[in-house]
Parts: C-alpha cells; structure tokens; sequence
C-alpha cells in the first residue's frame, strides 16, 4: 500500500493506493475509500506536523487493511523506525531516517481523546487541569449512520463553562471501511496527533475502561500490560513521544458512572449516541446498560417496569443471546437487590449472579502503571477522591478471572435455555 498526504487550506488529506494484497480485513470488514481528511483549526501551521507523528496516523488508518507493505512517502526518526518493527504481518517503509525524535518540552500537558461519554468524562475529571481535549467531530451521512453527536457537543459546551481546555476537529476516517466504523480502536487520537507538536502535548488518553483493558466482564479476563494490543499500540506511541495515558483502566463502568454521578458533570453526561439531546435513544444496548446502572443507583435495585421494557428491545435480546453476554458483569452487578421475575430470569442467566462484585465500584491500583510517572501521582489522588481503593483480595479476579468452567455447566445450560424459554414466552415472535 503506498500513500499520499496532501494539504489542501487547513485540511489534512491521505490518499492510500492499493495493490492485490491490500484493502481485505475479514470477509466483512473492507476499505472502500481510498482516503480521507482532518480539517485542523486555524493556527496549526500543517507543515510544522512531526513526521513521526504523521507516520502513527497513517498506520492506525491503515493497519487492518495492509497487506505486505505500507510505504510511508516522507522521513521519520530511527526511535520510531525501529518501534514499526513490531508488525510481523506486514513492513513499514519509509523514505530515509533523516528526523530527531518528537520529545515534549518542559512545559508539555497531557490530552484526552474525548468521546463525550461517562467513561470519557470520567477521565477528563481525574486528569490534571491542564488536560488538552480533543473530540473527534464526524461528518454525519445521516443514510449509513445513526450517529448522534448533540449529547456529546452537549458536554463539551459544560466543560468549556468548568474551564476545561475542549476542541472539536472535523475527521471523516470512519468512511474509509465498510461496514461504517473505525478502522482500529485508537482512532479517535488523530487529531491529537495532528496537533501534538504545536500543542506540547506529551500523553494521550482514552476512555478505556477495565472491561476493555483486563477484559472483566468477558470469557477470560486478561494482563493488559503483557496483551498485544498494550505491546503493539504502547510501543508506538511511546515512540512517537506521546504515550498511552490510560487513566480509568482499573475502574470499571460502575465506577466511571459513580465518578460522573459525583460531579456537575452528571445532568450533561450520556453515553447513548444515537438520541438527539437532551434525550437518548432508549432502543440500544448502552442505553440499556446505563439505565440499569442509574436504577441500582438511584433506587437501589432496578425495576420490573424498566427491565419488562428494557428486555423487549431489539438489540437488547441479540446481545443477551450471546454467549457469555457482553459485560455481563455491570448486568449482574446492578441487579443486586432486585426482585421480580424479570430480575430473577435475567440474574439466572449471569455467571456473576454467584460472585461478590462489589470490586467493581473501586479502583485498581496496579493500573498506574498505564499512566506516565509524570501525571501518576495527581491522577492517582483525584481517582481516591471518587472511589475506595480495591481490596488486594480481587486483584487476581481482574487478570485471571475464568468464565469457561461456568459456560459448560449444567448449570449455565439450563440458566441460559430457561432464559430463552422466558424470552419467547414474554416477547413472542410476531409475524
């Protein structure tokens, strides 16, 4: 695959050019768009961009669908070279080694990639003041896409009013692939990288919460540190200058929601992105999960009148008939203490059902080590003033925790096809 970067004003623009081996992720999963733009703001000068910096843009854009050898059509510096080498896959060419490193200066400040989500906002509050923040704006094809971003513009304009330090930077990378999304899951920092440089910026963060990060809440829970991912995507960005800074790894969805629910952030905060604002969707997976999260929360349990509508949604019933469920532990966690046949058939269905889960409201403290030393003090300290630290007892559960044992279980069987009976009975199939 070879590639092109070309300026047009202030917008940013890539060209990919593909050969027989490129272009194919899975059988699913294409590029379709031979390119796409960052329109930057006025005051980044384009040509000031470190070429290390361009380089990681284009091999986050273009990772998945790279065949045997991407061509980079400009110089990098040899810390970054050498940090390329880690595709086996595929070769990352370049023009020459001929650049010094990208080294933040003295005076640098961190930055988020802001989502506008409770995961997102939980960050942005436990980061230091100084925090650059940057949300990735999506031109909207309303025919492929049911993106909403109002919610997020929504909390965006309360933290300007907190005095939070918020940009939005047009981006349309999500078009080059079909199905519509993003080609790898560190995406939303490319117009931070754009802008690093000229920013001082010396980190950038994510939303990444411990479900994603140690994978709790899925089949087998992992160590992020020793996960390719972390070895891969950490070794670059620490080559380029800009570390990972991965802030509420070792806090879970229960509590980046207790932290925003700590804060004046909790009225403009929403995780749904399909609703026009103030109001979400109330027909998808996430609404469902933080729906459940504010019952237990606000009520103590969730209600029978919410979970006898909440299980009738589409999306919701093809997520429950996964196996295992996706973060059924936020599931199990907020059903604690509700009663009902609707609570009890769904609780049934869930391995956490028989765990003491109350790890998940609290932070894990090995997870620092994902934070750059410079900011692992403050940020450690902002997260204790939110949430308890987690009792060493659990620390094995977030790295080691095994559901396999429990999905071959004549238990599990007969909980998950009594689900399913439950399910037809309650939402029958109408022609």
């Amino acid at each position: 695959m070879d590639v092109k970067i070309l300026q047009n004003g202030q917008d940013l623009i890539w060209e990919f050019f593909l050969d027989e081996s490129d272009g194919d992720y899975t059988d699913k999963i294409k590029m379709v768009h031979n390119g796409f733009k960052i329109s930057l703001p006025n005051g980044i000068d384009i040509k000031k961009i470190h070429p290390d910096h361009l380089a990681l843009i284009t091999i986050l854009t273009a990772h998945p669908f790279v065949g045997n050898v991407l061509n980079l059509p400009f110089t990098v510096s040899k810390r970054f070279s050498d940090a390329t080498k880690v595709f086996t896959s595929y070769e990352v060419l370049h023009q020459g080694i001929t650049e010094n490193p990208y080294d933040a200066p003295l005076d640098s400040v961190p930055s988020l990639a802001f989502s506008g989500g409770a995961d997102s906002t939980a960050c942005l509050l436990i980061m230091p003041k100084s925090t650059v923040s940057v949300f990735m704006d999506r031109p909207l094809d309303k025919k492929i896409s049911m993106y909403n971003k109002t919610a997020a513009y929504a909390t965006i304009r309360h933290a300007e009013k907190q005095g939070f330090d918020m940009h939005k930077i047009s981006c349309d990378v999500e078009y080059i692939r079909q199905p519509l999304g993003f080609p790898t899951d560190l995406v939303p920092c490319l117009p931070i990288l754009a802008i690093a440089k000229q920013k001082s910026i010396d980190s950038i963060a994510f939303g990444t919460v411990m479900e994603s990060a140690y994978r709790i809440g899925h089949k087998k829970a992992r160590n992020y540190l020793h996960a390719p991912h972390y070895k891969i995507w950490g070794r670059l960005f620490e080559a380029a200058g800009v570390p990972l800074f991965l802030p509420v790894a070792g806090i879970s969805e229960v509590g980046t929601s207790l932290i925003v629910r700590k804060s004046s952030f909790q009225a403009y905060t929403r995780s749904c992105i399909r609703g026009k604002w103030p109001n979400a969707c109330e027909n998808c997976w996430k609404c469902f999960r933080k729906n459940m999260l504010e019952e237990r929360f606000s009520e103590g349990r969730v209600s029978e009148k919410y979970l006898s509508t909440g299980l009738g949604i589409r999306e919701v019933k093809l997520k429950l008939e996964k196996w295992p469920i996706s973060h059924e532990n936020v599931l199990a966690w907020a059903l604690q203490g509700s009663v009902g046949e609707y609570a009890d058939a769904l609780m049934q269905r869930l391995e956490g059902r028989n765990r003491d889960l109350s790890y998940l409201e609290s932070f894990y403290p090995p997870s620092i080590e994902f934070i750059p030393p410079k900011y692992q003090e403050v940020t450690r300290a902002r997260i204790l003033s939110y949430l308890s630290q987690m009792d060493e007892k659990f620390f094995k559960t977030v790295t080691e925790h095994n559901m396999n044992q429990w999905l071959i279980s004549p238990d599990a069987i007969q909980a998950k096809k009594d689900f399913d009976e439950f399910m037809t009975e309650k939402y029958p199939v109408r022609n």
